[in-house]
């Protein structure tokens, strides 16, 4: 059963947090839906501070991507492992430090990539339907503001 919000200027500041769940919730519902129905599967919402950090950053450490996702670097590394199983990541040396190892997508991470982005792009036309397409961005305008001031 869908949650019913109140009409707007109804809102309270008790509602931002949950409210802000709900959505991630519902997005990521519905991108896993489109992406299994373009039969990719097995990647699952702890995999997505790797293909965020990854796509916005480039090749990156494990340390890196774990202080982005506020998680610690061993279990970072568990997820990196996972991903590089699934053959979506590899490790290769990295050319400042032959210590450290850079995370970065195979072939197979970067058509995943494709596959996420196309889904991207149809929640967000499901979203444009239900809000109207300048409704939601303003709504994404809005959201990276707050994002960007943080």
């Amino acid at each position: 059963m869908a949650k019913r919000f109140p009409e707007p200027g109804l809102v309270t500041p008790s509602d931002l947090g949950q409210t802000l769940m709900l959505v991630s919730r519902d997005f990521h519902h519905r991108l896993t839906l489109d992406l299994k129905s373009r039969g990719v599967e097995g990647v699952s919402a702890r995999h997505n501070a790797v293909f965020l950090y990854l796509g916005r950053n480039g090749p990156s450490r494990a340390v890196d991507l774990a202080l982005a996702a506020g998680i610690r670097p061993q279990s970072m590394m568990k997820i990196v492992h996972e991903l590089e199983e699934m053959g979506l990541v590899t490790r290769q040396p990295d050319p400042d430090d032959s210590r450290a190892k850079l995370i970065d997508f195979t072939a197979r991470g970067r058509r995943f990539i494709a596959e996420l982005r196309q889904s991207t792009e149809t929640v967000w036309q499901q979203y444009a339907d239900l809000l109207g397409e300048t409704a939601l961005q303003d709504t994404m305008s809005r959201l990276n503001r707050l994002v960007t001031t943080a």
